[in-house]
């Protein structure tokens, strides 16, 4: 026994010193071979300018120094790869069947080029027939086959050769280790500047691949939860639920430079992703405590994600300083449309302003309503093709001047003539409603009361040029007040709109009752947009009023307004005649405005 010993150990020491001596020895002479045989797998060209040797290792470990891969022949760049080091560690029994199967892999400061032409071509994506063939062979690995990895100081740099968008990564540290029934995967690092790291273990069954207790953080924002990818089917299949205590959104949307210069375009011309949305199936839950952009923050947010053949479908429930909203986002990647369904009630309009930063100078409530859907490939072709429509109405509140000077010291004038009350007023009442069909937004209700006149209007807001045109109406409540009583017309781009008098402008479709009391578009525009009962904003006195004194003045455009009723605390029932014909069951509130 003593001699076997002996002999075992003998063994082990030529072993030892036969590697710790091919250490030493620089293999560089058969650089060639191996880029040769590079060249002919790929079709691009490998170099290994540095050492190629033997590591130190029970395990034989094949270390190779300043490698480099080239790019594409199209590609931006020479390269498509660079590293310091590269170690490939292989296993020593499938060696004795003349079978190659690496145990891990190191790469050390390496940069990696990765990029598509204006087709969508990736410069991953190799020309040749044995490279082709590889592909479709390969299939899905077996995480039980995949090496333990070991990265350190790796940077990405993707370019998309259609919108020749750049997105860079800086990853300190990616490592996968081999664990009982799958591995375990780490990612730290940045991208585009915003920290981001992630940690799971992940397993595979029958063709799914499950990530449990996985953490993704980014940019400071953390989730957590399970996913599992099914990939039996004609295209893979996500499935699980994430949480995030608290999600900020606000690194998300910082952009490249800041906002749109004023008079610019508002709505991006840049391709949306909508074709992609058939690239898989999804059905996961997100759940997130707080969300929050700048300074808003939305809470309880709940958004069950459903994906399927291409048709997504996100309703969405959050509050907003403890008020309900409620919208619905649905995209079919087929057809290319997107559509929005929106409700909230009673919703602090004033602070939420404040809170995006628009202005501080407005303090109500609003019930508000959107049902849009629109057609394109961008933001803008959806916006210029938008049909649908809009409501707000709003509860009592005060409102300054300045707010509107913005725009042009005649429209503050004509919304709050100097002279009462400073430069701020009592906001009585404020309606809206516009109907858009093909991207142009008519105005079938526009008014806004306060202490001292009533402005009605009616217009066009084109989202397709981004051009707004209103022509104001105001009507003093005071008689003395009546050398301000000229329209004022508001146009000009989106983004910057002005305003003037238009003495000899004539406002189409709207009246003002003898009353002091505005109709606009006919009783039947405004009373649809009153909330039933005590619960929303509109219901609490100011356009409740409004409506139920236009409904005791018999004059109207065109017609009578007869039945209406009071409708002071809550809406009238009964019939009204406006305009276009006559109104009836009014009082179905904000949740009631598109029939649902």
């Amino acid at each position: 026994m003593r001699f076997i010993g002996r002999l075992l150990l003998l063994v082990i020491i030529v072993l030892v010193v036969g590697v710790v001596g091919l250490s030493f020895v620089d293999l560089g002479r058969f650089s060639p071979q191996i880029e040769a045989a590079a060249q002919k797998a790929t079709g691009r060209a490998l170099k290994i300018d540095g050492r190629l040797h033997i590591g130190i290792s029970l395990e034989p470990e094949l270390v190779a120094e300043k490698v480099s891969f080239a790019n594409a022949d199209w590609g931006t760049k020479p390269e498509m790869m660079k590293a310091d080091r590269l170690a490939l560690k292989i296993a020593v029994l499938p060696l004795l069947k003349g079978q190659v199967a690496l145990k891990s892999v190191e790469l050390d400061d390496a940069d990696i080029y990765v990029e598509t032409d204006k087709a969508g071509k990736g410069n991953w994506e190799f020309g040749t027939a044995q490279a082709e063939a590889t592909t479709k062979a390969g299939g899905t690995p077996a995480l039980a086959g995949v090496p333990n990895v070991a990265i350190s100081n790796l940077k990405i740099t993707y370019r998309d050769g259609t919108t020749k968008k750049v997105t860079t990564a800086d990853f300190k540290k990616v490592s996968i280790a081999q664990k009982v029934g799958g591995v375990h995967a780490t990612i730290e690092g940045d991208v585009n500047g915003s920290a981001v790291a992630f940690d799971s273990d992940v397993f595979q069954a029958v063709g799914d691949i499950s990530l449990k207790d996985v953490s993704v953080t980014v940019a400071g924002t953390s989730a957590k939860g399970d996913l599992t990818l099914a990939l039996g089917g004609a295209k893979p299949n996500i499935t699980g639920a994430l949480t995030s205590p608290k999600f900020d959104l606000t690194p998300f949307t910082k952009g490249d430079g800041g906002g749109k210069s004023k008079g610019g375009p508002v709505f991006s011309r840049d391709p949306l992703p909508l074709d992609q949305l058939g690239a898989a199936d999804a059905d996961v839950a997100v759940s997130v405590g707080s969300l929050v952009f700048g300074k808003v923050e939305l809470t309880n947010v709940k958004l069950p994600v459903k994906l399927k053949d291409g048709q997504l479908n996100a309703p969405l429930s959050a509050a907003y300083r403890g008020v309900p909203i409620n919208a619905t986002v649905a995209a079919n990647g087929g057809s290319r449309t997107v559509s929005l369904d929106a409700r909230t009630t009673s919703l602090d309009l004033g602070q939420l302003f404040k809170d995006l930063e628009v202005t501080d100078l407005l303090s109500v409530k609003a019930d508000i309503a959107a049902k849009l859907s629109g057609r394109g490939r961008s933001l803008h072709d959806i916006a210029a093709n938008l049909n649908g429509m809009t409501n707000l109405a709003t509860g009592e509140g005060t409102v300054n001047s300045k707010m509107f000077a913005i725009v042009s010291d005649d429209l503050a004038k004509a919304i709050i003539p100097s002279g009462q009350s400073g430069d701020k007023a009592r906001l009585v009442c404020a309606l809206s409603a516009f109907n858009f069909q093909g991207g142009v937004g008519t105005s079938k209700a526009l008014a806004v009361e306060t202490d001292s006149l009533i402005t009605t209007g009616g217009g066009t807001i084109n989202l397709g040029t981004e051009q707004i045109d209103l022509l104001l109406n105001p009507k003093p409540k005071n008689p003395s007040l009546m050398s301000v009583a000229f329209p004022i017309r508001v146009s000009g781009p989106l983004s910057a709109p002005s305003a003037g008098l238009d003495r000899t402008g004539v406002v189409t479709g709207v009246a003002t009752a003898v009353g002091g009391v505005a109709l606009t578009g006919g009783v039947g525009a405004l009373l649809p947009l009153m909330s039933s009962g005590n619960g929303g904003a509109a219901s609490s006195g100011g356009c409740a009023k409004l409506a139920a004194a236009a409904a005791q003045d018999s004059g109207g455009v065109g017609g009578a307004v007869k039945g209406v009723g009071s409708a002071v605390g809550g809406a009238a029932e009964g019939a009204a005649k406006g305009v276009g014909g006559a109104v009836k069951g009014i009082g179905e509130g904000i949740g009631g405005l598109f029939g649902k």
